[in-house]
């Protein structure tokens, strides 16, 4: 097998084994996390530049994840900065992350954030509207008791951040190394979309099968936004307007008292009536 093809196989077989881990029951997620570890071995005793620098992201992830951490978005960050390390400080892994540049925000590419950010808004109202999903614990996990300006800012904090690392992750780092490895054509677009998809399953917003689903369009709709910008700005900046209706969502809808807020602090400055 030339080194070509391997670097394929094991960024392909690694991609789908990830993507399986959210499907598993925890023992079997355990033997898939030991499967992609023994995969991240081959690739980088081959030199594997795709496949490598990939492994590295999941294996930390998973390392982390069956430490009990909850949050993705710390997983996540701890792959992302795993990968920033590996491909700073190993010779042959150079330059490999050419993913990770501004890239262009044009007029045709600024239509197409605001074209998936519409329908990304459009479906994850719908979601909610038609399932009622019980978002306990993502209120009592990420909305304190703390007046609605800070806890607007927070949203949009988190927003930048969620966006940021989910990102990098997915349109940087996994695509990227599907892109490498098999060409940017349809597979490696919805490979990725597929493995940020399944993420959704068990928790976050959308949840679920159906929730599942549209982060995968989702997915695929960022993926095109990276590709077509040539780097991550634009996917970034979709994803963060979208993470601020989910924000808006889980504030004004999940808490709705919130709204009543503005008034109450007006009353009571200026009395009734």
């Amino acid at each position: 097998m030339t080194p070509h093809r391997l670097d394929a196989l094991l960024v392909i077989t690694t991609t789908l084994l990830v993507t399986m881990v959210p499907l598993l029951p925890p023992n079997a997620g355990t033997v898939a996390a030991g499967a992609i570890a023994l995969l991240a071995v081959v690739a980088w005793l081959n030199r594997c530049r795709a496949a490598a620098p990939l492994s590295a992201v999941y294996v930390v992830c998973l390392a982390v994840a069956l430490f009990g951490v909850p949050y993705s978005q710390l997983v996540l960050g701890l792959g992302l900065v795993s990968y920033a390390a590996v491909v700073r400080m190993v010779p042959w892994l150079r330059g490999t992350a050419t993913w990770a540049r501004w890239g262009s925000f044009a007029s045709d590419v600024r239509l197409l954030c605001a074209a998936a950010v519409l329908i990304a808004g459009a479906a994850l109202l719908t979601w909610y509207f038609l399932l009622h999903p019980n978002l306990d614990d993502i209120v009592n996990s990420f909305v304190p008791d703390l007046p609605l300006g800070l806890l607007i800012a927070g949203g949009l904090i988190f927003s930048m951040i969620n966006a940021a690392v989910e990102e990098g992750a997915y349109r940087g780092v996994v695509l990227h190394a599907l892109d490498t490895s098999l060409g940017p054509g349809l597979v490696a677009l919805v490979l990725q979309a597929v493995a940020f998809g399944t993420l959704h399953i068990q928790g976050g917003f959308p949840r679920g099968w159906l929730g599942a689903g549209l982060a995968c369009i989702f997915g695929i709709f960022m993926g095109v936004v990276r590709r077509r910008a040539g780097g991550m700005f634009a996917p970034w900046i979709a994803h963060v307007v979208t993470d601020v209706v989910i924000a808006g969502i889980v504030l004004t809808i999940a808490r709705p008292h919130l709204l009543l807020y503005p008034i109450n602090a007006a009353l009571s400055i200026t009395g009734p009536g």
